[in-house]
């Protein structure tokens, strides 16, 4: 068998009594479920006797756990090997799913490419009629969506994504919402909140909104709001798009603090940013 904290090593058991605990596990578990084990006693270092119901397996803990803990791990194959992965129990969900948020995550971006891809006249058409409000440009968005079922699938499958994540990341939440910038492409936006519970006036909330523009021009727009006052950032290292952007936003918007350059850890968007907190 092997278990692993986010990857895999070797498990054994020695000789028939292992080949008996096999069975028997194979037996009572499948692949997906989650079980926790506790460490009895460390046999070398990372490598320890757990016991997982009434089975005592001998495996390769790469946690600094102490005999008596409780550690949890997700079954990711029963043949020919059993392999146990150990998780983070906060990857759980409300159903007690494991969620990796890795995995999920480079799905979400995988999805998005390919819903990009699909939905090209339809962002084209959204983009031609130039619906000044983003309410009715979702509205829009979704009307000529029933058309085309097959580009439907795949945005549904985008948002399903977003939806894991955020079942299982505790004040971080991700959201797909390609009509808001109908030209820009790998949008995402990630709202993260630093929640005061004994005084909810007093929590910050910062959200980015990532995208590129054309023809490949990344841009984020940093939004900060803590109870009474909001402000925003642009985020970007293009000069012509800067000297478009701030202008305007200059005259039009008091809540604009200014542009900045994109740190190193904003580059990446949602698979450095979103993972970062």
């Amino acid at each position: 068998m092997k278990i692993s904290r986010f990857g895999n090593r070797g498990f054994s058991g020695g000789g028939n009594k292992s080949s008996a605990r096999s069975a028997m596990f194979r037996k009572r578990f499948s692949v997906g479920d989650v079980l926790q084990g506790k460490l009895i006693k460390w046999y070398q270092p990372r490598l320890g006797w757990v016991i997982i119901e009434d089975l005592e397996l001998l495996a390769s803990i790469q946690t600094n756990a102490a005999p008596g803990d409780i550690l949890t791990f997700h079954v990711q194959q029963l043949y020919p090997d059993i392999i146990l992965k150990e998780i983070n129990p906060d990857h759980l969900n409300g159903q007690g799913t494991y969620i990796n948020p890795a995995d999920v995550t480079r799905e979400f971006v995988s999805n998005r490419a390919a819903f990009q891809s699909q939905a090209n006249s339809i962002i084209k058409q959204l983009s031609k009629e130039k619906v000044a409000s983003a309410e009715e440009r979702k509205i829009r968005f979704l009307t000529l969506l029933e058309d085309d079922v097959k580009t439907a699938v795949i945005f549904f499958k985008t948002l399903d994504c977003a939806a894991k994540l955020n079942s299982v990341l505790k004040s971080t939440r991700l959201y797909y919402m390609p009509w808001l910038v109908p030209c820009g492409l790998n949008q995402e936006i990630v709202l993260k909140t630093r929640a005061d519970k004994e005084n909810p006036d007093n929590s910050f909330y910062e959200l980015l909104f990532s995208l590129d523009l054309p023809p490949s021009t990344p841009a984020r727009f940093k939004v900060m709001y803590k109870k009474p006052q909001c402000g925003f950032k642009l985020l970007a290292d293009d000069p012509r798009l800067k000297a478009i952007l701030e202008p305007e936003f200059k005259t039009n918007f008091p809540e604009f603090l200014g542009s900045e350059h994109i740190p190193p850890h904003n580059a990446g968007g949602v698979l450095s940013e979103l993972l970062s907190g």
